[in-house]
C-alpha cells in the first residue's frame, strides 16, 4: 500500500502543469500560464486573470516572454468572447515561493 502511495505521489509531482483553457503548459518556454479568470464585480468587461509564474530571478529576457504570453492570451481570450479591443489597467507580482502575476484587464 505505501509502495502504491509513493509512486502516486512522483506521478502527481511530474504531471505537466495545465492552464485555465486546458492547453498543456512548457513553464520554461513561456514563463506564465493562466491559472483563473475572474469577472469584475461592477464592469462585465473587466477581467481579473492570475497566473502561475516561473520561480527564479528574473531578467529581462524573461520580462519579455512574460509580455510575449500575456498577449497571447489577450488574443486568446478575445476571440473567445468577441472582443475587438484591450486595456491592460493594472498588473502586479506577487509571492516568492509560489509566485503569482495579476493581471486587470478592459475589454471592448
Amino acid at each position: 500500500m505505501i509502495k502504491k502511495l509513493w509512486v502516486f505521489l512522483v506521478l502527481i509531482s511530474c504531471a505537466v502543469p495545465i492552464d485555465y483553457f486546458g492547453n498543456e503548459i512548457d513553464i520554461q518556454k513561456d514563463r506564465i500560464y493562466l491559472k483563473k479568470i475572474r469577472k469584475d464585480s461592477s464592469n462585465k468587461d473587466k477581467l481579473h486573470l492570475i497566473f502561475v509564474e516561473q520561480k527564479g530571478n528574473h531578467t529581462k529576457r524573461s520580462e519579455r516572454k512574460r509580455q510575449k504570453t500575456l498577449e497571447r492570451y489577450i488574443d486568446l481570450i478575445m476571440s473567445v468572447n468577441g472582443y475587438t479591443k484591450s486595456e491592460v489597467l493594472k498588473t502586479r507580482a506577487r509571492g516568492v515561493i509560489e509566485p503569482r502575476y495579476y493581471v486587470t484587464i478592459q475589454f471592448d
